[in-house]
């Protein structure tokens, strides 16, 4: 190497040592390098633990829903067991198998004939020369027959149930009877009160 060389080595020495001195005396300011942020996700959810099936001993008792289909005229009755039982319930007769009955609402005279009495069948059916009576408060009690049976003034064999009727009858005066009083089938009934029952 020669001197000029070395000369020039020497000078870029110096400079190079002087520059990392002065770099040593200054205080620069740090660079934190922050790390990136962990992306942040929803945990995955616990896996579920499900407890273990255990067997139900013979002895234990446990209550099973059952349907039970009643027919018409039966009654469900539950037990303190839980059982179901069908019983038997009384159905409603029907109002043509009853005695006849009929509450007055109208009176007429026909001349010669008799008296007849007007109302709405509520029982029952008549035919006509059927035996009949007529019930008042105070156990009244007139028994007469029908001569004959009317719908619309025009005579029937027979009146029923939600017929409105006139019924003409022998032997009752006019004055013995009034709106409100109860034409029966002889013997049907003990009392006006206990016809007036069946009426409501």
């Amino acid at each position: 190497m020669s001197n000029r060389q070395f000369l020039q080595w020497g000078i870029a020495a110096t400079l190079v040592m002087s520059l990392l001195g002065g770099c040593g005396r200054a205080s620069p300011t740090p660079i934190v390098i922050v790390p990136p942020a962990p992306s942040t996700s929803i945990p995955p959810n616990p896996p579920a633990v499900l407890p273990r099936a255990t067997a139900v001993p013979p002895t234990a008792a446990f209550s099973v829903a059952t349907t039970v289909t009643a027919t018409a005229g039966t009654d469900l009755t539950t037990t303190a067991e839980g059982t179901a039982t069908v019983e038997s319930v009384p159905t409603a007769e029907d109002p043509s198998d009853l005695p006849f009955l009929m509450k007055i609402d109208r009176i007429s005279v026909i001349v010669g004939r008799g008296t007849l009495l007007e109302g709405r069948v509520a029982h029952g059916t008549l035919q006509a020369n059927g035996d009949v009576e007529i019930l008042g408060p105070q156990n009244k009690v007139l028994g007469t027959s029908a001569l004959a049976v009317l719908i619309s003034n025009t005579v029937r064999d027979q009146v029923t149930v939600g017929d409105y009727a006139g019924i003409l009858v022998a032997g009752v005066e006019v004055t013995e009877v009034s709106p409100g009083m109860l034409l029966a089938e002889a013997g049907a009934f003990a009392s006006y009160e206990e016809a007036l029952q069946e009426l409501q």
